[in-house]
């Protein structure tokens, strides 16, 4: 994976996007993110010839910010294609990045005072280029030119994709938390032949996160109760994540990553939170199948 993926470039947005403006604070490291108790482990030593094809999921990462008076009807919009159309085979993650992310001045006053960034979705926000918001990134795959999304387009991307044949099943075996710490086993099926160096990302995420926010479509704009959908609050194996296929892979082949006492921010909800594995093609850095799965409540 890049770190600047420099042949991207942004898209055209409507009127309706919000303005641009610099990032005026460095960002912030946020709680949680494991500890020195945390490990993985990588098994690629099995085989299973019988596990059926498998249909593609879609990723849609929603880059916001609490002061982007335009991205909450771009979440409306995004929960709305997944509530009518497409279920689980959608999967939201809200990015908190760019301009309209940081805390908002005067610090201190109980408005805009948190951040809900992270190095990972700064790092992405930056490799990806994204400039304008709302804005998606769509399985992380070209529309129209761009990989970088508008809001409009969403629907439009995610039917190209949705439920279309990939080589890759992933499964989330149940989610145990115990004294704040969480471990599973992640699974990932190989249901045709590839080439090529792959790699799996696993997400924590957060629905909702009640916080402020700017929203053009609400009286009062500034809403101090807002539900935040689907927050990314980290990555448990790194901004790029783990290799699970290196030059290739048979049909049968299964991957299992299991995730040992990854530490929970206390700042967290256990009952809103769940976990995101999706696996990319590292040369095309496209996102080939993804899966969710909810904490136990």
């Amino acid at each position: 994976m890049r770190t600047i993926a420099t042949s991207l470039f942004v898209g055209t947005f409507g009127l309706a996007a919000c303005d641009y403006v610099e990032d005026p604070t460095p960002p912030g490291q946020g709680g949680g993110g494991g500890s020195t108790a945390f490990s993985i482990v990588l098994d690629t030593s099995q085989l299973d010839l019988s596990h059926p094809p498998a249909a593609r999921n879609v990723m849609l990462e929603d880059i916001t910010g609490h002061r982007c008076n335009n991205c909450p009807r771009a979440a409306r919009i995004a929960q709305a294609l997944k509530d009518d159309l497409y279920g689980e085979s959608l999967i939201i993650v809200g990015v908190h990045a760019g301009s309209f992310a940081p805390p908002y001045p005067p610090i201190g006053d109980g408005q805009y005072d948190t951040d809900h960034r992270t190095e990972a979705g700064i790092a992405y926000q930056q490799a990806y280029q994204v400039t304008f918001f709302p804005a998606g990134l769509v399985n992380r795959r070209a529309f129209d030119g761009s990989r970088i999304v508008s809001e409009g387009s969403w629907g439009a991307s995610i039917a190209g994709m949705v439920n279309t044949p990939t080589p890759f099943d992933i499964t989330i075996e149940p989610i145990v938390v115990n004294d704040g710490r969480v471990s599973t086993t992640i699974t990932m099926h190989v249901t045709e032949h590839v080439s090529g160096n792959y790699k799996m990302v696993v997400y924590l995420l957060e629905d909702p996160v009640v916080d402020w926010q700017l929203d053009a479509e609400a009286t009062p704009p500034d809403v101090p109760d807002y539900a935040h959908p689907h927050v990314l609050r980290a990555n448990v194996n790194g901004i790029w994540g783990t290799p699970v296929i290196a030059g290739g892979a048979p049909d049968g082949r299964v991957v299992s990553l299991t995730v040992n006492n990854f530490s929970l921010s206390p700042a967290w909800d256990v009952n809103n939170l769940s976990l995101v594995a999706w696996v990319y093609d590292e040369t095309t850095e496209e996102v080939l199948q993804a899966k969710e799965r909810k904490f136990p409540q």
